[in-house]
């Protein structure tokens, strides 16, 4: 009877992990759930010897706990190392462990006197698996981690017990006790496979914050991508609308400043005359310039092909005048060894925003500056 809760309980630990191991894609759960499968066949197979009386079960019992063993020390080491061993030299094994068991049962006058050697042998698997995770990361080292060393180490200790008091049982006098073995090992194995259910949430929680971390990474980068102007390293026009969105720029007068459109005067011609490579070099130059003359906290956005649109938030229409009064004599911009010092000119309106006029009609008013103090130039 112990024995048969103790195959039932050990089968419903492997489906729990199997499962686990499906849902979060875990090889090291899934080496376990298999290692758990293989012990209940184990289990099934002494089971199947008390009524059979056939010692051909006991080597089919050795094999599948050996197969259980190497399971579970795979799993661990995987999960400490995140190297997944290669199991197919187990396989290779597989007919030497069969001979190996077929000998141990033919020279075992009983199944206890098996057991005797036979716990020794799991009680060394036990410690190959506590040694296993050893290495894990601090970060892995949770209440998994630590639940699953702990039993792991019982258990080595516990079976390493069972080989003298075995031997005892079968050559001095009975031990009662000794018929309650499979739910002490029952118990330990639930302890076991709690502390693998718990690293294995464990490890996807860590997964998964690993996974947003890189998510948010790539979304900042994005973002940074989409809000900046890649010609000029100037906010785009995006950035402002999201801003506006957001509230970071007032548009209803919680800030108040003055707003300043700017354009590049005969950029069609440098392009037609010169190139598109040095209409980018003035559009460059141009943002540059500005951004040398603004303050380090007032925005500046490229608003179009060569518009741009400053923001000086708390400034007063005189104080801009004043910081863009060096754009009246023209920006320098080195386009080539043609034209080592070709320079070109910037029109610029502005106009304050505040509680008496939101940004965007600000915006339009310095729009309209510019066009008119451009004008008056050419006239």
């Amino acid at each position: 009877m112990a024995v048969t809760v103790q195959a039932i309980g050990t089968l419903l630990l492997g489906l729990m992990l199997a499962q686990l191991g499906r849902v979060f894609v875990c090889p090291y759960a899934k080496r376990w759930a298999l290692g758990f499968l293989a012990l209940f066949l184990a289990l099934f197979a002494v089971w199947a010897s008390t009524y059979t009386n056939r010692p051909a079960t006991w080597s089919i019992y050795l094999v599948l706990e050996w197969t259980y063993l190497l399971l579970l020390w795979a799993g661990c080491r995987e999960l400490a190392t995140g190297i997944r061993p290669d199991l197919k030299y187990g396989l290779y094994a597989l007919p030497l462990a069969i001979v190996v068991a077929a000998t141990m049962t033919h020279f075992a006058p009983s199944f206890d006197d098996l057991f005797v050697v036979q716990s020794l042998v799991v009680a060394a698997g036990l410690g190959a698996a506590y040694r296993a995770l050893s290495p894990a990361e601090r970060a892995q080292r949770g209440v998994g981690w630590w639940t699953m060393r702990l039993s792991l180490l019982f258990q080595a200790l516990l079976f390493l017990a069972y080989a003298p008091l075995f031997a005892y049982h079968e050559r001095v006098a009975k031990l009662g006790l000794l018929g309650y073995s499979s739910i002490a090992d029952l118990l330990v194995s639930v302890s076991l496979g709690f502390g693998m259910i718990v690293v294995t949430a464990e490890e996807t929680h860590r997964e998964l914050n690993k996974a947003l971390e890189r998510l948010n990474d790539a979304r900042s980068r994005l973002e940074v991508k989409l809000h900046t102007d890649p010609l000029t390293e100037a906010l785009s026009r995006h950035a402002f609308y999201s801003m506006q969105r957001g509230d970071d720029v007032a548009t209803a007068g919680i800030l108040s400043g003055v707003v300043v459109m700017i354009d590049i005067d005969g950029l069609k011609t440098i392009n037609d005359e010169i190139g598109h490579a040095a209409g980018d070099v003035v559009i460059r130059s141009s943002a540059n310039a500005v951004r040398q003359l603004i303050r380090a906290d007032d925005l500046l956005f490229r608003w179009g092909g060569d518009e741009f649109v400053a923001i000086l938030p708390n400034s007063t229409m005189a104080l801009v005048a004043d910081r863009l009064a060096p754009l009246e004599d023209g920006i320098l911009a080195h386009v080539s060894e043609e034209y080592p010092e070709l320079r070109f000119r910037v029109s610029w309106g502005a106009s304050e925003f505040g509680a008496q006029r939101s940004l965007d009609e600000a915006i339009r008013l310095a729009d309209t500056a510019m066009y008119d103090t451009r004008k008056a130039e050419q006239g």
